[in-house]
């Protein structure tokens, strides 16, 4: 094809290069030829002409024969880990987060307990009378005035 693989690289990096337009042409070895891009489907059928690329699409088109291989080499389930492992893991690193900050989690709750109380007490009214649906209104006007201030 024209390049070189220079030897301080390695293959992988040199064939991820090699196809990148604005990289092509640092790789070219054939000085006597002017260089033309190489574009990517053009390596790729280069790569299957070539005796290697014909044994590997050879050694992919035959079937995989389970009779010949060892029971565990290949997986029986659908993912690898199982759901409880998983749910395991990520309590696990939660934890430790929150170890790691222990005193932002206490704080943060006691803070909400007490705003909790300081807004359960705050409408509290005990002697009031529910006979009516006019002491319904009376009882449920500061709630809606809370919200009609929150809207604005």
């Amino acid at each position: 094809m024209g390049f070189k693989c220079p030897e301080r690289k390695g293959v992988a990096d040199f064939l991820q290069e090699v196809t990148s337009r604005k990289d092509q042409e640092q790789y070219w070895a054939q000085k006597d030829k002017p260089y033309t891009f190489v574009t990517v489907k053009k390596f790729a059928e280069a790569f299957q002409s070539f005796h290697v690329g014909r044994k590997l699409g050879d050694e992919l088109a035959t079937q995989f024969d389970k009779a010949k291989s060892h029971p565990a080499a290949s997986t029986t389930r659908k993912y690898g880990v199982k759901k409880a492992e998983l749910v395991k893991a990520c309590l696990s690193r939660e934890f430790l987060l929150i170890n790691s900050n222990s005193f932002v989690y206490i704080f943060k709750f006691i803070q909400l307990t007490i705003m909790a109380m300081i807004v359960m007490t705050t409408f509290l009214q005990t002697d009031m009378h529910r006979n009516s649906v006019t002491d319904i209104h009376d009882r449920c006007k500061p709630s809606y005035f809370l919200e009609a201030k929150e809207a604005q």
